[in-house]
């Protein structure tokens, strides 16, 4: 689950433990969009901070800034192309990466498969570079993006983002969990498999999208995920000890969740795992 979902407000005006600690990811994201509004006016319709930086937990070192662009349904070619070099010319980011997106305003007002977008860039840490919209049918990372945005996310421009970003339905969300839970396993550190597995408990069983590190110390206070795991992965997490492969034990730990969350997404009761 990248740090882009949602569920139970906690607060796109009030920001929540991240910003409220380290301003700097809210300052660079607001000067992004304030680059992009100079050089394509009003075919920018919105701008909203997500992600870690919103939902809180954020750590420069383990986190990335993540902004999602909404531009009219009629913006040129030019315009694009404009977004994307202000944005390859941005000052340092204060985190690991700046990640992007660029949708329409219909694209953002009606989500559906297969999620399509106008461009998306990933910055600083290996990303997959500068991807059009002409070039991959969609992006389903922004189901989470708009989930997390309606719920958490900071407003850079525009209106707040009930009024730009239509809802995504629960199993949908509950599905893409699941995957995202396989995926961690295969590509990324183990905190970002226990933590995600933890959060996304938590969105099964009480319809809440929180940070990762939130999310550990949810399962942690609640005893629904392996203690010792879950200490280890927030140590990681939050760049008190080096990050490592998931194991044997977060491997077991993120696939008893996913099959929970599949079931779920079927249409089945949302039993906790054990």
């Amino acid at each position: 689950m990248s740090d882009g979902a949602e569920a139970s407000p906690i607060g796109s005006r009030s920001v929540g433990s991240g910003p409220a600690q380290d301003g700097r990811p809210r300052e660079y994201a607001a000067r992004l969009a304030a680059a992009v509004a100079a050089v394509i006016g009003p075919q920018l319709a919105a701008a909203y901070l997500h992600g870690s930086a919103a939902l809180g937990g954020w750590v420069a070192s383990r986190s990335d800034v993540d902004v999602l662009f909404v531009v009219a349904d009629d913006v040129t070619e030019a315009a694009v192309a404009a977004i994307a070099d202000v944005l390859a010319q941005a000052a340092e980011c204060p985190g690991r990466g700046l990640e992007y997106s660029v949708v329409t305003r219909s694209q953002a007002a009606r989500p559906a498969p297969p999620w399509p977008f106008v461009l998306h860039a990933g910055f600083g840490h290996g990303g997959p570079g500068l991807v059009t919209g002409r070039s991959m049918a969609g992006d389903s990372d922004l189901l989470m993006h708009y989930a997390v945005i309606r719920s958490a996310g900071i407003v850079l421009a525009g209106p707040p983002p009930e009024a730009v970003i239509g809802p995504v339905s629960r199993p949908v969300i509950l599905a893409y969990l699941a995957g995202e839970l396989a995926w961690g396993l295969t590509n990324a550190p183990e905190s970002y498999a226990v933590l995600n597995a933890c959060r996304a408990q938590l969105f099964l069983e009480e319809d809440r999208i929180v940070s990762k590190v939130a999310g550990g110390l949810a399962a942690l206070e609640r005893g629904s995920g392996p203690p010792a795991l879950i200490r280890r992965a927030l140590d990681q997490q939050q760049a008190r000890a080096p990050e490592r492969r998931p194991g044997a034990a977060a491997a077991a730990f993120a696939s008893e969740v996913a099959v929970a969350l599949k079931h779920a997404a079927a249409g089945g009761r949302a039993t906790p795992p054990c």
